[in-house]
């Protein structure tokens, strides 16, 4: 999971983070939505936020920036995370356009093969042998503060989002797992 996640990195100039959780519940198409809403106002999803980064050694959602103490919560007020609903190819698709045609900074892009070998061993430690049964939305990326780098607004710290095209979310869930895929690229 880490080369695809560090091969992300690479390519948007991320840090990309990978949330996992259960619910009390089964996650389906028709709850999902309330479902996410409910998780990002939890405790556990600071938690896990502040966990992910500190794990892939980025440390931007820590309690102090340049020595001055961060906001909380994490969220941004009036939030929305409108999900899209994607199929299993669109999700692979997504992925792949993320180490091949995100904009790339630095211009990182992998070439196709190479990149496909990285979300095809990706996504079957995460899904496991049957990829299918899982179902997967693309969710609007405007519930985390924004570092304000194309909005030129005066951010408030901790932030993740920078306001570009390559802030991404992809919500993954199957009964009563569900993974958050986050990318904030490009800066």
């Amino acid at each position: 999971m880490d080369a695809f996640l560090s091969g992300v990195d690479h390519a948007m100039n991320s840090n990309t983070l990978l949330l996992t959780a259960f619910c009390d519940v089964p996650v389906t198409a028709g709850n999902r939505q309330a479902v996410l809403h409910a998780f990002l106002r939890s405790a556990l999803f600071e938690q896990l936020m502040r966990a992910a980064d500190r794990g892939r050694g980025w440390y931007n959602l820590a309690d102090e920036y340049d020595d001055r103490p961060c906001e909380r919560p994490l969220l941004r007020d009036g939030f929305g995370a409108t999900m899209s609903p994607l199929d299993h190819a669109g999700f692979l698709a997504r992925l792949r356009w993320m180490l091949c045609e995100a904009f790339s900074p630095y211009d990182h892009h992998y070439p196709a093969m190479e990149a496909e070998l990285l979300v095809g061993a990706f996504a079957r430690e995460l899904l496991g042998a049957d990829g299918t049964a899982w179902s997967f939305a693309a969710v609007s990326p405007d519930f985390l503060r924004s570092t304000g780098y194309y909005s030129d607004e005066e951010p408030l710290r901790p932030a993740y989002f920078d306001g570009g095209d390559s802030d991404t979310v992809t919500f993954i869930h199957r009964d009563r797992t569900f993974h958050m895929l986050l990318t904030n690229g490009s800066p």
